[in-house]
């Protein structure tokens, strides 16, 4: 489910990112989207209000939810799933026919300590601190609940690239909590990788390019 919410955070934003700088640098897909109005603003303002939604999902701080924070509590409080015993058993059904790997594979690995997930609870509430400070009150009272106020304030403090580094630290996150499951790779957010952010754009100023064409 984490997964699921990451990942449709991230076409979200990328997608809706990447449709204005094209307007702002191509005078064709300016007039595209001006030929089009009606649908692009549509089309623009539902990709970005999902994109806030997905992320108040995964910041939500309710205990009943499928959050961020309900997943680490549940590895915190189960950690034999990352233990050596564990991994090795899953690598040996991956590594069925080459055994002999497992044994150099699983020199490398270590157990988790309660500081790892320290670490990510750290991690995690620094992100979520971001979100709630403007991010989430454009989902409740904009998206959620239609509210009747001025929220112009609010969006004053949005900032492209803070909201950019919030959605791609949410996929790193994922990628670390895989890799230490899968790999036994302890996490270290310092160690973070990108995401498919500019694969994502690739393939949207491509289609982009088809209806200019």
């Amino acid at each position: 489910m984490f997964d699921n919410d990451v990942d449709e955070v991230i076409q979200c934003f990328y997608i809706w990112r990447t449709v204005h700088a094209a307007a702002r640098k191509s005078r064709r897909v300016r007039d595209l989207l001006d030929r089009n109005t009606g649908f692009w603003v549509v089309a623009l303002g539902s990709i970005q209000a999902n994109s806030l939604i997905a992320l108040g999902r995964i910041f939500d701080r309710d205990k009943d939810t499928h959050n961020v924070g309900r997943l680490l509590r549940l590895a915190a409080r189960n950690p034999a799933i990352f233990s050596k015993t564990a991994l090795r058993q899953r690598k040996e059904k991956d590594l069925a026919n080459a055994s002999h790997l497992v044994d150099d594979f699983m020199k490398h690995v270590k157990e988790p300590t309660t500081s790892d997930f320290k670490r990510l609870e750290q991690f995690v509430e620094g992100r979520r601190k971001v979100y709630e400070k403007c991010y989430k009150q454009i989902r409740d009272k904009r998206y959620a609940h239609k509210q009747r106020m001025d929220l112009s304030g609010i969006f004053a403090q949005t900032n492209t690239r803070e909201l950019a580094r919030l959605v791609t630290d949410s996929s790193k996150l994922h990628n670390v909590l895989w890799h230490w499951y899968r790999n036994g790779v302890r996490p270290r957010t310092s160690r973070l990788q990108g995401t498919g952010g500019k694969e994502i754009q690739r393939k949207t100023l491509k289609f982009l390019k088809s209806l200019t064409s």
